[in-house]
């Protein structure tokens, strides 16, 4: 989730930091109405520019104090209070308390010094405290991963320690909300309108009035300085509303951040009529919702940019929307309704059995209102055989009897047209668990604008389930955030079989402009634990060719392939098509890396199989539970390799 608005940062030959170039391919996927309209908010940024150097540029001015807005002076709490979990786990809770976020792995800790909301976590520098649109923040900045430095002032934490309030004891509910206060009132004075790192994103601008209004709605009985508190909340909401009107992501920049930026709207619209613009606010808000609720939300419940991460994203985005609305006695738009119901029925079909959301496409761990709500999808008593969501490519197997067994095949689309920003080179990527484990995975994002050689590492081919040709990825990445060349997956076979065999067979052109290359993949299922998967590349030529297998468990050496270490039943990994080495933690080049946790990285095993030679040609992957029996293992790959030849034929 970062920005995409052109914003100056010198009259040089760089444009916030960023060599011309950039900007000529970002310009590429442009229309020229967009350009126009660019053009006009660049505009605009250079007026507010000026006006923030001669210091004229305040947060627009209150007519009210704050006791004049219900909001502020209401008794009771003015959001739904039925969409927070009932309990929090303990370690959520001892974290926020000792100063820290919601989530562990954000490794920040908040202190009573104004530079705690502009250090970069990553490298330790200072983000500077100048207008915001000067600040260069893209890949190749010198200070350090923005969306690092932007989590902890979403100031969801706050969110989190109200809930403690809520629930807990008198002598902890004191502690939190006086904490909520200490933090609040720290970043007011640490980040005056429009000044440092926090105003780039309009996004992050509307997250942060969210988690303002939810924490503080919960507290109110309870605040310390009521007076100073409220007064800070009506000015952040009237500037950050006003300023997120003026840079809403539109055209090739719609996306998630257009639905928080517009979640954020309704909020200020419907919470604070008697704001000048509120009417403004409410109808850009909800117009956009609306619109946009068939748009991100696909017919199947998938989300147009193919994340995983950024499709609860917006689910819960919507549904909070949805949940004010009815909680105000306002209408609430069917189709922001039916994206929700879609998104939470997909989402549920891909999430473990232990709750937790597979990692597919880019995620950066980043919430709605923290991890306080209670719209996790329900997992229980999901329906097992095959399960084909047609409109965002993906196809799941889970085998009836095999509890925790489950294959995913990924036959879906690059991401969302034209910058296919969140998208990763993923086509006809597998990722298998099976006793509750991982055994195939996707190792993640680790990075969006910190480290250049790691983002194009981790959403390109090498680091996913699937075949390499010519050392390249399946799309050509542009930008960090943009790709080009992107291709078109097709699932050609799905069907369970006579005999109990399930066989999925796919194809993706990614590589046919370029190389003369088409990748096709078979995979076969034999119960109760049989596995083949079927590489096959056509064309003509001589190519480089691998295939990368990133796994859960440890391979170890085992006679004609390798045990999977700690597995449960014993599983066995068979490779054949290519000579085999087994990488971990390299860097020269990257392989062997996966990322648990956005920012972090650690080693993994990853097996790859490489041959340079002539087309077509055949790689072949077996993974089977307990002795393997060559001949019953042979005659299903032979099974599959005449499924295969039919498909192509036909």
């Amino acid at each position: 989730m970062t920005s995409d608005m052109f914003i100056p940062d010198s009259p040089t030959a760089t444009i916030s930091g960023r060599p011309l170039s950039w900007y000529a391919k970002r310009l590429s996927v442009m229309q020229p109405g967009e350009v126009l309209t660019r053009l006009g908010s660049q505009c605009g940024l250079a007026v507010l520019s000026i006006r923030h150097h001669l210091g004229l540029a305040a947060a627009p001015a209150n007519r009210l104090e704050a006791r004049g807005y219900r909001f502020c002076r209401a008794m009771e709490p003015q959001l739904p209070i039925w969409i927070y979990r009932a309990h929090l786990d303990p370690g959520i809770c001892n974290r926020v308390l000792a100063g820290g976020l919601p989530e562990g792995g954000w490794n920040w800790r908040w202190d009573d010094e104004p530079d705690v909301w502009h250090t970069a976590p990553d490298t330790g520098r200072t983000w500077p405290a100048r207008f915001f649109g000067s600040i260069p923040y893209r890949e190749g900045n010198t200070f350090g991963d923005v969306r690092r430095v932007w989590e902890p002032s979403r100031l969801q934490q706050l969110v989190t320690l109200a809930r403690i309030a809520v629930e807990g004891p008198a002598a902890l509910r004191e502690r939190a909300v006086g904490l909520m206060e200490a933090q609040f009132l720290s970043w007011i004075n640490a980040n005056p309108y429009l000044t440092g790192v926090h105003y780039i994103s309009a996004m992050e601008c509307g997250l942060r009035l969210l988690a303002v209004c939810h924490a503080f709605d919960q507290v109110r009985p309870w605040l310390r300085r009521p007076e100073r508190v409220w007064l800070a909340v009506v000015r952040l909401v009237e500037g950050h509303a006003a300023l997120i009107r003026q840079r809403v992501s539109l055209h090739s920049s719609l996306g998630n951040h257009t639905i928080a930026e517009a979640t954020a709207l309704l909020y200020a619209g419907l919470l604070f009529p008697e704001m000048p613009h509120a009417s403004r606010w409410r109808m850009a808000g909800l117009t956009l919702l609306e619109s946009e609720s068939s748009h991100q939300v696909l017919a199947d419940g998938g989300g147009i940019e193919q994340g995983l991460c950024y499709l609860r994203f917006v689910s819960d985005l919507f549904h909070l929307a949805s949940a004010l609305l009815d909680a105000r006695g306002e209408p609430v738009p069917d189709g922001l309704e039916q994206a929700v119901t879609r998104s939470r029925s997909f989402l549920a079909a891909m999430t473990d059995e232990a709750g937790a959301l597979l990692s597919i496409g880019d995620g950066d761990g980043g919430y709605a209102l923290g991890p306080v709500l209670d719209f996790t999808p329900a997992v229980s008593g999901r329906a097992t055989g095959l399960t084909t969501f047609e409109a965002s490519g993906y196809t799941v197997l889970e085998p009836a009897g095999s509890s925790g067994t489950r294959l995913i095949l990924d036959h879906g689309p690059l991401g969302m047209a034209p910058c296919y920003a969140h998208g990763h080179a993923d086509a006809l990527a597998v990722l298998l668990r099976t006793g509750g484990q991982e055994v195939l995975v996707d190792p993640g994002t680790y990075t969006y604008t910190g480290h250049p050689e790691w983002r194009k590492y981790f959403r390109g081919t090498r680091a996913h389930n699937t075949v390499v040709v010519d050392g390249l990825d399946q799309a050509v990445q542009e930008t960090a955030f943009q790709w080009s060349s992107p291709y078109t997956s097709r699932l050609l076979t799905c069907k369970e079989c006579a005999g109990g065999d399930t066989i999925l067979i796919a194809m993706h052109d990614g590589y046919l402009a370029r190389t003369g290359v088409v990748h096709w993949r078979g995979i076969l299922y034999r119960p109760p634990g049989l596995w083949v998967i079927l590489d096959r590349l056509t064309g003509s030529g001589t190519h480089d060719l691998e295939v990368n297998w990133h796994l859960g468990l440890t391979p170890v050496p085992d006679g004609d392939g390798y045990m999977l270490d700690g597995s449960i039943g014993g599983l066995r990994l068979m490779v054949e098509g290519g000579a085999v080495a087994v990488h971990r933690g390299q860097t020269a080049p990257i392989i062997g890396w996966r990322s648990s946790f956005y920012g972090a990285k650690e080693p993994m095993d990853t097996l790859r199989m490489s041959r340079r030679g002539t087309l077509p040609h055949e790689f072949v992957t077996c993974v089977a539970m307990g002795d393997a029996d060559g001949a019953g293992r042979q005659a299903a790959v032979s099974r599959l390799r005449t499924v295969m030849d039919d498909a192509h034929t036909h």
